[in-house]
């Protein structure tokens, strides 16, 4: 910097302020623990086996079969939210019911409906949706072991489906993940 005479006390001013600028320093610190449960499946593929094209009717569910989500070594709560199991998969609302069906499935206007229930559901009871989810404890709450029974059944929904059901493999798929709310 050059100064001239007049300006040496403004010069000699700038300078300092421009060596000696203040700082201010902030620490942060976390501890990242593991926070999850452990998921697990009585069945890691749930057959629903052959089912003739004449055994669809309307509004019912055709080899309905039972599947347990064990909900274990939970390690984490988290002050306010909620634990819930998230339930994801692709699918079809059809006849007012939301059926799991994958993409590659070769048979069309079928689906998987899946109740949550301790016993055998009838094809009125309330479906599981894509996007459902369902608590493990009450907010800020830990949760303990636990199963979640489950029930899967073969669809064709309304009448206006049935008649028209292709044949071929159905496949659906049914993600389970924790979360918090």
């Amino acid at each position: 910097m050059i100064c001239r005479k007049r300006f040496w006390l403004l010069c000699a001013l700038l300078a300092l302020n421009s060596t000696n600028a203040l700082a201010v320093t902030i620490n942060f610190s976390a501890l990242l623990i593991r926070g999850t449960c452990s998921f697990s499946l009585d069945k890691s593929l749930l057959p629903l086996g052959y089912v003739a094209r004449t055994q669809l009717k309307p509004a019912t569910l055709i080899a309905v079969q039972p599947f347990t989500l064990w909900v274990r070594d939970c390690n984490l709560s988290i002050d306010g939210l909620l634990p819930v199991v998230s339930i994801s998969g692709e699918g079809v609302l059809q006849g007012g019911k939301w059926l799991f069906r994958s993409g590659d499935s070769a048979a069309k206007n079928v689906g998987v409906m899946l109740v949550k229930s301790d016993v055998p559901p009838s094809y009125s009871e309330p479906e599981v949706k894509s996007g459902d989810t369902f608590p493990l404890a009450a907010r800020g709450v830990n949760p303990v072991d636990q199963p979640l029974r489950f029930y899967a059944g073969m669809t064709c929904g309304a009448d206006d489906t049935c008649a028209e059901a292709g044949l071929g493999l159905l496949t659906a798929r049914v993600l389970f993940t924790l979360s918090f709310r």
